[in-house]
């Protein structure tokens, strides 16, 4: 046998190297936290529920739009945070004047054109906004005798009759609503629930009017949407009229409406009964007992409190409703008082020197109670030079609108989850 040529061998074994030689498959590069979408969903659930969060998130690009954008994760992300952000107050006299009034500073300031007011068919009608709660608001017209649910986020409207007790011609009375997420007694906080996030279902009405003619009294009721019916009618005695202008507070399973001297019209939803309550015998009111003397709020465990201005010392006084514990007897104790002229931003006190020199700041003097927000404890105050916002558990005063004159009106304080991405 020919025996093969040096080349032929050595063409021969450069042809079968690679068979001969074995080489171990490169492992993929393990993957960044940023490129693992649970991961990265972990992540962006962290985010602070500020409305500018997950809008500018969502610009990085298409994929964190895709994640941020489904309706899965916005659910969790509401749920994680629980509490909504205050977005700002609305104010105003009637529906055609309500505006929104944005309290954040930018980027998360909301533009007041993003919440228009829902306004009357006719000029005949008169719509009025008298509070707002877990996501919604509440109008009343009483030219209909409908109580209008709105939703400010979507636009969307329930319109629910009045109790058939009221809905004759009946001038003597003075109406008012407050409406609550029914979930929340259901669910427990181990649900998740989030108010807010349930939008128009279900939910809880209750309806109060006083009758101003003798004998006086006050009447409450209850409308449940799941059933859509009108509970029972329950009445009380009084001496004195609910303002409409100033919204409920909830404490513990109770509303609570400010009356005219400030006396509490409690509405517990529980036991379905309704009562008064009087007001501290020891609160010092100096300078005028109005309205805005007056403020209910609640206090850091839920129950009832009161706060009561005094006008010369510029202060809040706060109070709570309380148990004796060697008595026995449910009863208003004083907690702490605040001092509004020691808590006036450096930039606030300056601005005023520079409009009015000279005037030794009194400008500021005149100051009013106007909003509450029970979930952010918030007092909204009113001045000369502005208004404010009084955050009780921060001790901390923040002016978010600006004028010089004396224009003092009611705020309903709106809190929600913005969660509004870019679409493309």
């Amino acid at each position: 046998m020919p025996t093969p040529h040096p080349s032929n061998a050595l063409s021969n074994h450069s042809i079968a190297a690679p068979a001969m030689i074995r080489r171990r498959p490169s492992s993929p590069a393990p993957a960044t936290p940023l490129e693992d979408d649970d991961l990265l969903e972990e992540i962006l659930l962290r985010l602070p529920p500020h409305p500018s969060s997950l809008l500018r998130a969502s610009a990085v690009c298409a994929r964190w739009r895709r994640l941020l954008s489904d309706r899965r994760f916005l659910l969790r992300f509401v749920k994680h945070h629980r509490k909504p952000p205050l977005l700002g107050c609305f104010s105003g006299v009637g529906c055609r004047d309500t505006v929104f009034n944005p309290t954040l500073p930018a980027p998360d300031r909301i533009p007041a054109a993003r919440f228009p007011a829902p306004r009357p068919p006719s000029s005949h009608e008169h719509w009025d906004l008298v509070g707002c709660r877990h996501g919604l608001a509440v109008i009343l017209n009483p030219q209909r005798k409908e109580v209008i649910l709105w939703h400010p986020l979507t636009g969307h409207q329930r319109r629910v009759p009045y109790p058939p007790w009221f809905t004759g011609h009946r001038t003597s009375h003075e109406h008012h609503a407050s409406v609550l997420c029914a979930a929340a007694a259901a669910a427990g906080e181990e649900d998740g629930h989030v108010h807010g996030e349930c939008h128009l279902h279900p939910f809880k009405l209750a309806f109060v009017s006083c009758k101003l003619i003798e004998p006086a009294e006050l009447c409450a009721c209850l409308y449940l949407s799941e059933s859509a019916a009108w509970g029972d009618m329950i009445t009380t005695p009084t001496t004195s009229s609910i303002y409409n202008g100033m919204p409920s507070v909830m404490a513990g399973n109770a509303l609570c409406w400010l009356l005219r001297g400030g006396n509490i019209l409690k509405f517990d939803l529980e036991s379905q009964s309704l009562g008064v309550i009087v007001r501290p015998a020891d609160a010092h009111v100096n300078g005028g007992d109005t309205f805005w003397t007056w403020q209910v709020i609640r206090t850091e465990d839920g129950g009832l409190g009161l706060a009561v201005l005094s006008k010369p010392q510029l202060s809040i006084q706060l109070w709570e409703r309380k148990r004796s514990c060697s008595a026995g007897v449910v009863g208003w104790e004083p907690q702490r008082t605040i001092r509004l002229n020691k808590l006036f931003p450096s930039t606030v006190l300056k601005d005023v020197i520079q409009k009015f020199p000279g005037m030794k700041l009194a400008c500021i003097t005149e100051v009013v109670m106007v909003g509450y927000d029970e979930d952010a404890n918030v007092i909204v105050l009113a001045t000369y030079i502005g208004d404010f916002t009084l955050r009780l558990d921060q001790l901390r005063l923040t002016r978010f609108t600006r004028r010089y004159d004396r224009d003092f009106k009611t705020f309903y304080p709106y809190s929600s989850f913005y969660t509004t991405v870019t679409s493309s």
